[in-house]
This record gives structure tokens, sequence and C-alpha cells, in this order.
């Protein structure tokens, strides 16, 4: 939401439930007991850490946390420009991730390390998914976490004090006494209708991909900031490691992520309504063919990964709609995508973490959809100054000075806008590589062991490319038409979908030298690529995955399907005959 309506949102919940607004430096809200938000309850303020807590704090934060945070808690610490978004500045006791109302420091007390009643321990031991921030369960004990929290509380917040009962206070929203509403049809159909009328879409987009206000948002620090991809619910920062549960959105809506436009809608609406809400953004997290939300990777918190991407046999043409029968009803695979940070230009802030891939083939092509969530279309506006097979191009590399001013964060949505891009390496002499040898991910190795590399742009080009090492530019190949082109491509409410033809190559009429081979039934090494224009993405400036293998799968021998039939009849028969002669042998033994 845009600032201009926390204010508004602000005024409303003034006006609405009487809140009083305690002078101090803080600002921080207090209700009236008559008068709380329905589903929160007035709660005490813990008392402040033990003196030998806080020195012992003070040991693990600069030994773990000063890297990122700094010296003095502001967030600067020496990594802190390389990361978006920015670490958190402690000084102001901005928390994003509570179960108090907006406006109030989170629940901490050293001394009760329980779910639901401290809120900073919980974030440090899962974390915040889609940020820098690890979780440290398993490298901190829990003491240690403990301590570590009450050196921050009482050290690094310096304009507000967790224990000044004149200014602060803590009005505790009762999640685990709240029941859920039941995730029916029903629901969800109320909580779609509720987030137009809350005008969350603005921001969130019509589709929920983040995608409504993706450019004019800021942070409390004035740094770019951009609203939740609800079909990435694991991306979550709130998610505490478990992103498909409903609970974790309902709080977001009840409270609101302080030092964020996200208003808390507390004051705007029913507990049953932000229960509807909660249900409706997630159903729209990805999920599996049968509904079933995704197995998660406890190591990554992202969905786990398979790493053959299978390709499925048709007979005719393959259909260029993504809405036809046989795309829809296809498996598709996550492919996990991190930043290109080994060569310059490199790429910290990645904002495409992952792409999703299908694949069918005929007896002469195999076709590839991608689609990926992109909050923006980026299209160049003007030609770009550098032919498409240049590797070493000159992008601004992103090795800013120490200071917020040259940060990554403060440079987010200023770059020059490139073209959004996708493309897709596979080995060419696959079958030639001595295991587990692979060609170098990035743009292959040399010239023995090539790679064959097909790529899209935003533009509407779609280019063939051979190449031999990663710091060498391309051969441009011909494409010819009939084989290599774009049957779709399409960007709409936050999403890109493109479907790219390939052929299906064959060694007796195909040069094997220049183009990969696509073999049945082998398994051939495949590495993709995606560039966000927007992000100033462009040359080796770009998101990657690691190896995955593209496969093609054996067609089902018509036997496959003769046979059960021919069994199952038998067995019918089989059985018939054994009660007939059960029967006649009852008969015979009553006469």
């Amino acid at each position: 939401m845009k600032n201009s309506f926390n204010l508004k949102a602000g005024m409303l919940l003034t006006a609405a439930f009487g809140v009083i607004l305690v002078a101090g430096s803080a600002g921080s809200l207090a209700f009236a007991d008559e008068a709380l938000p329905e589903g929160f309850k007035k709660g005490e303020l813990a008392p402040e850490p033990a003196a030998d807590m806080i020195e012992a704090g003070k040991r693990v934060y600069f030994t773990k946390c000063v890297w990122c945070h700094g010296v003095d808690g502001a967030g600067d610490g020496p990594g802190a420009d390389r990361l978006w978004p920015r670490p958190r500045n402690f000084n102001q006791g901005t928390f994003k991730i509570r179960r108090t109302a907006s406006g109030e420091l989170p629940l901490f007390d050293a001394k009760k390390p329980i779910p639901g009643q401290n809120d900073l321990f919980e974030t440090v031991t899962h974390g915040l998914p889609g940020s820098a921030m690890p979780s440290w369960e398993g490298i901190l004990t829990e003491e240690q976490r403990l301590q570590v929290l009450s050196f921050v509380t009482t050290q690094l917040v310096k304009d507000r004090k967790f224990t000044d009962k004149q200014s602060e206070a803590q009005t505790v929203l009762q999640l685990d006494d709240l029941k859920p509403v039941p995730a029916t049809e029903e629901s969800v159909k109320k909580g779609a209708e509720l987030v137009k009328e809350k005008k969350c879409v603005e921001c969130h987009g019509t589709e929920g991909r983040g995608d409504g206000n993706a450019f004019n948002l800021k942070d409390d620090w004035g740094f770019s900031i951009q609203p939740a991809d609800w079909h990435k619910c694991w991306n979550f920062r709130g998610s505490r490691q478990d992103p498909y549960n409903v609970k974790n959105i309902f709080r977001t809506f009840s409270t609101g992520i302080n030092g964020t436009p996200m208003p808390s809608f507390a004051d705007n609406s029913t507990v049953e309504e932000r229960w509807h809400i909660a249900n409706f953004v997630n159903s729209l997290c990805e999920r599996e063919a049968d509904g079933t939300p995704l197995a998660i990777d406890p190591l990554a918190d992202k969905p786990k990964i398979n790493f053959v991407v299978s390709s499925g046999v048709v007979e005719g043409e393959i259909p260029a709609d993504p809405e036809h029968e046989l795309w829809k009803n296809r498996a598709r695979r996550y492919v996990a995508m991190g930043g290109q940070i080994t060569h310059k230009p490199r790429n910290f802030v990645n904002r495409i973490d992952d792409i999703w891939v299908k694949s069918l083939y005929n007896d002469k092509h195999v076709v590839f959809m991608f689609q990926w969530d992109d909050r923006t279309k980026s299209v160049a506006t003007e030609k770009l100054p550098w032919a498409p097979t240049e590797v070493n191009i000159d992008v601004k590399e992103q090795d800013p000075k120490t200071g917020e001013e040259g940060s990554i964060a403060a440079h987010q949505n200023n770059y020059t806008v490139y073209n959004d891009a996708i493309a897709m390496e596979t080995a060419v002499k696959w079958k030639e590589l001595p295991a587990p040898i692979k060609p170098r991910y990035l743009f292959g190795s040399n010239e023995q062991y090539p790679v064959d590399i097909v790529k899209w742009e935003a533009d509407g080009s779609l280019r063939a490319f051979e190449g031999t090492g990663w710091d060498k530019d391309f051969a441009e190949r011909d494409t010819y038409e009939e084989n290599i082109k774009i049957l779709h491509s399409e960007w709409k409410d936050g999403r890109w979908t493109v479907i790219i033809q390939r052929p299906l190559g064959n060694k007796k009429d195909q040069d094997y030298d220049e183009d990969t081979f696509f073999e049945m039934g082998q398994y051939i090494p495949t590495v993709f690529f995606a560039w966000d224009g927007h992000n100033g993405d462009a040359g080796r400036k770009m998101a990657v995955s690691a190896f995955y293998y593209t496969f093609l799968e054996p067609p089902t021998p018509r036997e496959a399907y003769i046979y059960p039939v021919v069994i199952a009849f038998g067995v019918v028969l089989l059985e018939g005959w054994v009660l007939t002669r059960r029967s006649n042998k009852r008969k015979g033994k009553t006469l």
C-alpha cells in the first residue's frame, strides 16, 4: 500500500478505536482496555534481561551478526550494501514480524523462549525466508539466541526502551486462541472479494503476484520495497519455516509489517474477515496438481528440487496455446535460480528466484514451456550498445562502496532497463562426456565441449548460440525458423509464459557438432538462465540454475494398454468358471 494509505489507516484507527498516542521518541500506540482491536488483548512488558545475559549476547553479536547489522546495529555492516532488502536497522526499534499491534515493539522475554510468546526469539530461530536473514537454529544454542537478543534489545535499540511503561505497550494478538475459519470454497471466495474491497490488489496485483505497485513503494528508511508475491508463500518473511500455515498470513493482516507500507487491518476488518483473506491468499500459493502443498526443503526453505525435466511424447503438432489440454495435463518442474556471482558483472540480488518448466516432444521437435513471476515487463527502449553475441559487455558492476547511498538497496528500480529474457543451455557432445564430467555451467568449457544456447528476449527475438567458455563471445547459429521458433510469449498479471520449439535432432541428418541431439531415454545436461530487465540484468548479470537433466520419456507401448484389458477379461472368465463349478458341486451334493 502507498505511504499515504498508511496515514489514512492510522487516522481511521484513531477514530474507530480511540487510540491514545503516547508522547515519546518511540511514537508507539497504546490502546485503552475497553477499545482493543478484535482478537487482541492487553499484555505486560517483560523485565529487562540480566546483565550477564547482555554481556554474553554482545560476544555472540560481534561474532555472528555484526557482518550484516553493523557495529552499532544500524544495518550497515560490511555485507549490508550487497543485500536487498537491507539488514534490519535496530536503532529505531522497528521490527516487522510480531504478534503485537501496529507500531508496537515485538514480544521478547529473555526468560521465556516459548513459541507464540517471543517474537524476536522465533525470528532468530527460524530466520526470515525471502531475505538474507538465515535460521540460527543449529548454529546458536537456545541460550545464545536469547543472549544476543538481550544485547540487541537493550544496547542497539536506541530510540525506544522495551521496559518503558510510560511510552510502550503490548497489545497482543491472541493467535493461538482464535479459531481459524475452515478454508472452504465459500471462505476463499469471500477472501477474494475482500482483498479487492480493502484495495490489497492495488499493491499485490489482480492475481497476487506483487505487480500492482512495483516501483513507488519505499520502506521507512527510504529504500525501494516490493509487495509480496502471494504465489510464493515460502518467501513470506514471517512464514516461520511453515509456509502453508494460514495463521502466519492472518497474523500479518492483523498486525501489519512495521517499517513498510503494509498496514494492519485490525482496525477496519473483523477477525472472521481476516481469516477469509488469509484463506484466499493461502489458496494462491503454488501447489501440486492435486492441490497438496509442495514439499519444502528444510535446509533451503524452498520447494524441494527434482533435477530431471521430463518431456512427454505426443502425436502430431505440439500446441502453442498454454491452456491446451496437453500442456495443462503435463507435469511441471520447479527450477531454483540463484544470482550469478562467480564472474563480473555479478548479480548479488536476483529477482527471479525460480522458474517452472514443462516439455513435450514429437517426432521432429522438443518444445519447452517456461513460466516465471516477474513484477515488471521489461523491454529496452533503446538499441542495446552491444551485439547479441558479446559476452564481455559493459554492465555496471554491483560493487558499491560502504554506505546506504551506494548500496544495492538504493539502486533498486533505478537501473537502466534491459530486456527480460530466458535461455536454456544444453551440452552438445553430451554422449562423449566422461562421467561425471559436464561442460561448465556458465556458457560451456571450451571448443572441445561446446554448449548449445537458445535465448529468448522480451523484444521478441529468439537466437541460437554456441558457447565455448564464460569469457568468450558466442558464435551465433542460424535458427532455421521451421525448427527453432517462438510458439508463444506473453506477460500477464506479473507472470511470463514463453513456449520455445527446438529441433529434436538426428545424428544422420543434423550437424551434431552444433546442435544438441535430444535422444529419447537419455539424460541431457541442461542449465537455465533468466534476466530481469528492470534489475539491470544483461550479459553475465543474471539468474542461473544448477545442472538439470532433460529426459525424453519413451512412448508407452500399445501392449501396455492391451495386456491389462486382456488380463482383466481373463480374470473375470476364470472367476466365473470357478464360481460355476462351486455352484454345480453344491447342487450335486443337494441332490
